[in-house]
């Protein structure tokens, strides 16, 4: 393909690692390669063939999301706000405190690419604290290679050529920087967010104050509120992916005290009642991927190795360990 991002000798997916979804005939997943793996969950296609498609809903998060699209524009709505922006170029979310709707307005090929939580800072130097709650265009982020990564999406025949695309494109903008203690702190607070701040901050070797500082000033939100995140969103996940789980269930599983410490959370988090969350997730698409915690945990044993980190505990809830 000309002008294609390539990496001589190096075959970064094969097709025949290409992982589709059963459930979701127009939908593929897959990993990335071996070398982006610490910062980059999976690829997500989805081929969508009709003008108003509802695309899933965005709730408040952790991580950061690109969209490149090659087609028909999209549509992004603010629940609550009921203000709606488009874009007809791809762009990131990093969404902290909204929920957002979103669509497409005609036929569209879309590739979603889902970083690990606090991650998408290794391919770019603008902080975390400018980019949270719009969209950010892509080309803002990186120029008019951007813009041509979009066109070869577009031109790519499979979804395996379109996944290596991607990844020779982020292992070019890639940041070379040392594996970082904090953000293998992250990851734990991310996948047990019942885990005292004072207790994670004493495994990272920092007073609290130091590493709430730290925390807050890399990743633009406090632990606490990266943590209260985190475990509504293990409550989603769940509902997405178990049909037959209940809220109450769901939300018990995550480390919630009761129903009513729930109930309070998501209203606050996400101005949502139980049942508002549960359609959401159930009769909308969504991005949750069936073997996210399988991956997260192969990475994380990674980078306790690299760190030399075995004495950090992680303790999952129970809707993480029956995962």
């Amino acid at each position: 393909m000309p002008g294609a991002f390539k990496i001589q000798g190096m075959d970064l997916i094969p097709e025949s690692k290409i992982e589709p979804l059963l459930e979701a005939p127009r939908r593929q997943r897959c990993r990335p390669p071996p070398a982006l793996a610490t910062y980059i969950d999976n690829y997500l296609q989805l081929d969508i063939a009709t003008a108003g498609a509802e695309l899933p809903r965005l709730l408040p998060s952790a991580g950061a999301i690109c969209f490149f699209f090659y087609g028909a524009s999209l549509a992004v709505q603010n629940v609550h706000a009921g203000l709606q922006e488009t874009s007809s170029e791809s762009f990131l979310i990093c969404n902290r405190h909204h929920v957002l709707d979103l669509s497409a307005n005609g036929a569209t090929g879309l590739i979603v690419v889902n970083f690990r939580p606090g991650r998408f800072r290794y391919f770019t130097d603008i902080p975390f604290s400018e980019l949270q709650d719009h969209l950010t265009g892509a080309a803002d982020l990186w120029g008019e290679p951007a813009r041509e990564l979009t066109e070869q999406l577009a031109q790519g025949n499979t979804f395996a050529e379109r996944a290596q695309i991607l990844s020779a494109f982020f292992l070019q903008v890639l940041k070379a920087r040392e594996a970082s203690r904090l953000d293998l702190l992250l990851d734990l607070l991310y996948l047990s967010p019942g885990t005292r701040i004072a207790e994670l901050a004493e495994q990272g070797g920092w007073s609290l104050r130091h590493f709430e500082r730290q925390f807050t000033a890399t990743y633009g939100v406090t632990p606490k509120y990266f943590a209260r995140v985190a475990r509504m969103q293990q409550v989603a996940r769940k509902l997405a992916l178990e049909p037959g789980s209940s809220t109450l269930e769901s939300a018990l599983d995550a480390g919630f005290f009761d129903q009513s410490h729930f109930i309070h959370e998501l209203s606050k988090l996400a101005g949502l009642s139980a049942s508002e969350l549960a359609r959401g997730v159930r009769e909308r698409p969504h991005f949750y991927n069936p073997k996210a915690l399988q991956w997260y945990l192969c990475h994380m044993d990674n980078m306790v190795n690299s760190l030399g980190a075995v004495n950090l505990k992680l303790n999952l809830p129970p809707a993480y360990r029956r995962a």
